[in-house]
């Protein structure tokens, strides 16, 4: 396998495995501990992203580059990949109206493709690359 199908497999495993978390530590925050959907939410959120940044880093890219530098990377590219879904969210909606589930897909998948890359090339690039320095 090439280095960037091996590294989009892990970032695929790592992104269901976040999902599981997320939901997991959401479900915990409102059943186990009584929380408020909105605290819940973030709190599934924060554990998401810390597991993903970790796993990224490590296993995904193999990243040993500074933390603090990756991690503000990161949280940057997130942000960049969340405002494309939400421009390709809109559009759909403009065009096909609220409601339907399958117009958040369009959206997704490119929020996907805009973090793998980001994170590739930008959060966790490789050593000698001009990003790395």
């Amino acid at each position: 396998m090439k280095p960037t199908q091996s590294q989009l497999f892990r970032f695929a495993l790592i992104g269901l495995s976040n999902t599981a978390l997320s939901l997991a530590v959401i479900g915990c925050c409102l059943k186990l501990l009584g929380l408020a959907d909105v605290v819940a939410n973030v709190a599934g959120y924060a554990a998401g992203f810390v597991w993903s940044f970790i796993w990224n880093r490590n296993w995904t890219f193999g990243h040993r580059g500074s933390i603090t530098t990756s991690l503000v990377r990161v949280t940057l590219t997130y942000a960049v990949a969340w405002l494309a879904n939400y421009g390709v969210l809109t559009e759909f909606l403009a065009h096909f109206g609220t409601g339907a589930v399958w117009t958040q897909l369009p959206g997704m998948a490119v929020y996907t493709v805009v973090c793998f890359l980001g994170l590739k090339y930008f959060a966790f690039p490789a050593s000698g690359t001009a990003a790395a320095q």
